[in-house]
Order: C-alpha cells, then structure tokens, then sequence
C-alpha cells in the first residue's frame, strides 16, 4: 500500500489532487490494484502452514506487474510528478 499511503497523506496536506481525469483514474486504479493485493495477501496468510497457502501467488504476480504497468516501479513521490508533467 505505498502508493495508497502517499496519495492519501499528499490529500490529506494539500487536498484534492488536481489532475486531469487519465490521470486520476490512473491514480484510482494503483489504489485498486493497492487494495486487491493486500486482500490476496490476506487470503494467502489463512492458509500459513499449508499445501495450500501457494495458491494465491499467480494471482497476487498478476497484481503486480498490472501495478508495474501502471507506475513504472516509480518512488510515489516520482510518480506525481510524472502525473503532473503528463497532464
């Protein structure tokens, strides 16, 4: 949840984040994506110490490289500023 983390704290000190609307639905689908990795993980850990708590890594690796796809592997702090630049 880094990029959520941020995003939120970034809202929280200065507001509404002013972009342009590619821009916010990108920033809406990292915390999506965020999220969807966090219950997968949640998921996964129900089954600790099982055969079965592999079974949510194909779906978790999914996650990430959409994540990737989506940031770049940027810092949040980079990514902003990426998203600012872009608009």
């Amino acid at each position: 949840m880094n990029y959520t983390k941020y995003f939120g704290l970034i809202t929280r000190d200065n507001g509404a984040l002013n972009l342009p609307i590619e821009q916010f639905q990108r920033l809406m689908n990292i915390v999506h994506i965020e999220g969807v990795i966090l219950g997968l993980n949640k998921a996964k850990n129900t089954y600790k110490d099982t055969e079965l708590f592999y079974r949510y890594d194909t779906l978790i690796f999914k996650q990430n490289m959409k994540l990737t796809e989506l940031t770049g592997n940027l810092e949040p702090k980079e990514l902003i500023k990426e998203m600012y630049q872009i608009s």
